[in-house]
């Protein structure tokens, strides 16, 4: 990832900028300079892992303010909704407003019932509210360009997030990430993306799949992938419609083998 995501939010969003991880560097690249489909990617994995980091959701509510009332086709209005449910469930009332005025200003049913939704999830107002124009997305954009050009490669800055992993933590292999910084909820792209293709992989059926009243079929197919010296990471299917298979569990093991 970038050293210039780390720069300009310290310059750009409101408060006291900390280091990012890779991951949410990622996130910050993405919405930044990415469209419609990277703003529901992102979201999605926001809401499922978790992220809390007030500089990524920063950006993440300046680009749902600008790009709200442009949403017109189904995959648009799915990636605003996926915007707001993943600034609700930070229950950040820092966003209140930023909610507020896009449940206000909608003009689109297919997306009141998502963002009234986020909005009650967000709960009342609290702290300096995120305005817009906080993070300026146009600097960030032509700042990352140029910056990206002169960027070192990965390879070139191990050591500063070597030491940011746990010092329990198996090494990253090659140009990869440590395992130690997958989170439950992640998608299996993103997780090879981030730690690489794992040695092996296999996949079984759970218990759920025999169940009558499981009606979104989620879970009912795991995939684990074993990385030799690392560990492994167990994905779960997130329903029965979706081919989309999600961080489950992550198990940190040295000792790990590699094969099934």
């Amino acid at each position: 990832m970038k050293k210039w995501i780390l720069i300009l939010l310290a310059m750009l969003v409101a408060g006291t900028a900390q280091a990012l991880n890779p991951v949410q560097e990622s996130y910050v690249e993405r919405l930044a300079r990415g469209g419609f489909i990277s703003l529901k990617d992102v979201s999605q994995s926001i809401y499922h892992s978790g992220e809390r980091d007030t500089q990524v959701l920063d950006v993440l509510a300046e680009v749902l303010l600008q790009d709200y009332q442009r949403a017109r086709g189904r995959g648009e209005l799915d990636a605003v909704a996926w915007g707001a449910k993943a600034l609700g469930a930070s229950g950040n009332g820092r966003y209140h407003g930023v909610l507020s005025e896009i449940d206000r200003n909608n003009t689109q049913r297919k997306l009141s019932k998502h963002v009234s939704r986020a909005l009650s999830d967000v709960g009342a107002p609290s702290g300096e509210q995120y305005q817009r124009g906080m993070v300026d997305l146009a600097k960030l954009q032509e700042s990352g360009a140029s910056a990206a050009r002169s960027a070192p490669s990965k390879k070139a800055a191990p050591a500063r997030r070597q030491a940011a992993a746990p010092a329990a933590a198996p090494a990253a292999q090659g140009n990869y990430e440590s395992l130690s910084l997958v989170r439950e909820g992640m998608s299996m792209q993103e997780v090879y993306d981030l730690v690489g293709p794992p040695s092996a992989t296999y996949s079984r059926q759970t218990g759920k799949a025999w169940k009558p009243f499981n009606y979104r079929g989620n879970d009912i197919v795991r995939t684990y992938a074993l990385y030799k010296n690392q560990g492994r990471v167990v994905f779960s299917n997130t329903s029965r419609y979706s081919g989309v298979q999600r961080v489950r569990e992550v198990i940190i093991d040295p000792n790990e083998s590699g094969y099934p």
